[in-house]
């Protein structure tokens, strides 16, 4: 066909685009005009976006930042200038205690000294440093007991005001073995530019360890929305798979993966991560064992395998028989089938020194070569003796399935990308440990995160289940079916579009539940690690000095509730919005 022939044909899909794109903006006005009838929704929408704005822009609203712990794995945040647990916007913060070795001052018959601050770490060296201050005013200066000395026996030098004199006095006083000055010094990093003068510094007071609040509640913002996002994710993933195999095939299937949900839902889902969380505590880096992460990618190939087969290979009378089997057992036996072979060879074939026979790649490559025929051949000794189809001008069909005119082509390339990703993976694999690291710092926030998924994804599997029940009794989902489309098409590209409402809602409102049950989790002394950047962190290591300084349990506390309560309204807003009653 020549270009000029395919101009009515690419005239009709610009217009099928146009359509589509037309329909997409009258269905967005539509919702926007439903979810902006609520005040309580739009006040949600802007709470996880002041949240969102602020976890994105830290680096530019905090006044302290931490740096990066030896293995660059995670934030540290180290004692600053700042006296400990200084209450908000005190002049104190303005303030530095600095200890002088009277001692050192007369080995060295010197009586001055540099005003410096307290140690800090270089993140790009790893090396210990120190600041020299200006001074501005002397505040008080103590003896190595606690007690008032003369102020006016130190000064500050007239013309270089980071250098403080001692007097002849102090230092010929022996009794005197160190001292405590403290004095006001410039501390206009410390100062936020956007608030007033007597306001702008310690907005939200210092914690134990004088680190600025306000920037470690800025900085766990990020931590929390992270953890949020990704356990909601990972758990609508685990769940939708779940939930729509149980729901699809029903009998059995649904039987066993609803009783193995029951087992989860006995258990209070915060105790059993709390007790998850524990039993990882010894794990320090999460690996997977070399045979499992082989025979993941494999079990998918089986199972997709079939589909090429049926397609590509089988002649046309055989494939109608095969789309017409709509059996658990017909769709399950060759993937049986396969698994079976699979783990014989694990468990008494030579597996574990496969890959230790020789360090060249191309023994690699060649071993998985040899896996990928082999479960070829499997799947075609399979749909040919099992089924009783026919052995009559296979590798004709198998050539024409390669062909790119063929219209089957995609799954053929799908299957082939599945045998490169495992030939890949062994490549990459062929390590002596027989193990593959999926995270090196297994950490606790890292616990938690796989703690919350191991107990969150059972109630997004019910709840896909009961969509996935609904509408599989559609004509559209009955039309499907008849014309042959494999039960993977269905399940993903027919039935879970038509059931995402409830999900998009119970997403958005988990979101908020998981940072709730993160921080819990910190706050108990299961989830970040001590002086963290974590709200409920943050809560745990003020409690002990609440009431007296209530600003280290406020503040954090405030923001653990501000974004749950905006992700809650949220999701009541697109409850509204999907609401079928609101439609009209």
């Amino acid at each position: 066909m020549s270009w000029k022939e395919g101009e009515e044909d690419r005239e009709e899909s610009l217009r099928r685009i146009n359509e589509r794109l037309s329909q997409i903006r009258i269905d967005a006005s539509r919702s926007w005009k439903v979810f902006r009838r609520s005040i309580l929704a739009i006040t949600g929408l802007a709470m996880v976006v002041s949240v969102t704005l602020i976890s994105i822009f830290a680096d530019d609203i905090a006044v302290e930042h931490p740096s990066r712990d030896l293995l660059d794995t995670r934030d540290t945040w180290v004692n600053d200038y700042e006296p400990k647990r200084v209450a908000p916007f005190s002049e104190e913060c303005d303030w530095h205690k600095q200890t002088i070795s009277l001692t050192t001052l007369r080995r060295w018959d010197a009586n001055w000294t540099t005003a410096l601050s307290h140690e800090k770490v270089n993140p790009d060296d790893r090396t210990f440093y120190r600041d020299t201050l200006e001074v501005i005013e002397l505040v008080s200066l103590e003896d190595n007991l606690g007690y008032d000395i003369d102020l006016s026996l130190v000064s500050v030098d007239e013309d270089n005001s980071s250098l403080i004199w001692i007097s002849d006095q102090l230092i010929s006083n022996t009794s005197y073995t160190t001292i405590r000055l403290t004095y006001v010094f410039n501390n206009e990093e410390m100062h936020h530019s956007w608030l007033p003068d007597g306001y702008d510094v310690c907005i939200f007071g210092t914690n134990t360890e004088g680190q600025d609040l306000f920037s470690k509640v800025l900085y766990g913002s990020r931590v929390s929305l992270k953890i949020g996002f990704t356990v909601a994710s990972l758990t609508v993933i685990i769940g939708t798979v779940v939930g729509s195999v149980s729901g699809y095939y029903g009998g059995r299937v649904d039987e066993v993966m609803m009783r193995v949900t029951d087992v989860f839902f006995a258990v209070p889902g915060l105790i059993l991560a709390m007790a998850f969380v524990a039993a990882l505590q010894a794990v320090e880096s999460f690996t997977m064992p070399l045979w499992l992460a082989i025979l993941v990618p494999t079990s998918f190939l089986a199972i997709s395998a079939r589909s090429l087969v049926a397609d590509s290979i089988l002649p046309s009378s055989e494939k109608k028989s095969l789309a017409s089997s709509d059996s658990i057992y017909s769709y399950f036996k060759q993937p049986v089938i396969v698994l079976s072979v699979i783990m014989f060879l694990i468990l008494a074939g030579p597996w574990e020194g496969l890959f230790e026979v020789t360090d060249s790649w191309l023994w690699r490559v060649l071993s998985s070569l040899i896996i990928i025929f082999l479960v070829v051949g499997l799947v075609i000794a399979d749909r040919a003796i099992l089924d009783k189809s026919s052995f009559d001008d296979y590798l004709g069909r198998a050539r024409s399935a390669l062909d790119w005119r063929n219209p089957y082509r995609y799954l053929t390339l799908r299957t082939l990308a599945i045998f490169l990703s495992v030939a890949i993976l062994h490549r990459l694999s062929g390590d002596t440990d027989g193990e593959i690291t999926l995270i090196q710092d297994f950490d606790r926030l890292w616990k938690v995160q796989v703690a919350l998924v191991f107990t969150g994804w059972p109630g997004y599997a019910r709840l896909i289940r009961g969509q996935v029940l609904y509408v599989k009794e559609m004509a559209f989902v009955e039309a499907a079916r008849s014309v042959g489309a494999p039960p993977g098409r269905i399940m993903f590209r027919h039935i879970l579009p038509n059931a995402w409402a409830p999900l998009l809602v119970a997403f958005t409102l988990d979101i908020g539940g998981t940072i709730l049950s993160a921080s819990g989790l910190s706050f108990i002394g299961l989830g970040a690690e001590p002086y963290a950047a974590e709200w409920g962190r943050l809560v745990s290591d003020g409690r002990t000095y609440f009431p007296q300084d209530w600003w280290l349990i406020l503040f954090p506390g405030l923001a653990i509730a501000f974004t749950t309560l905006g992700f809650n309204l949220l999701g009541d807003g697109i409850r509204d919005v999907v609401d079928p009653k609101n439609r009209s």
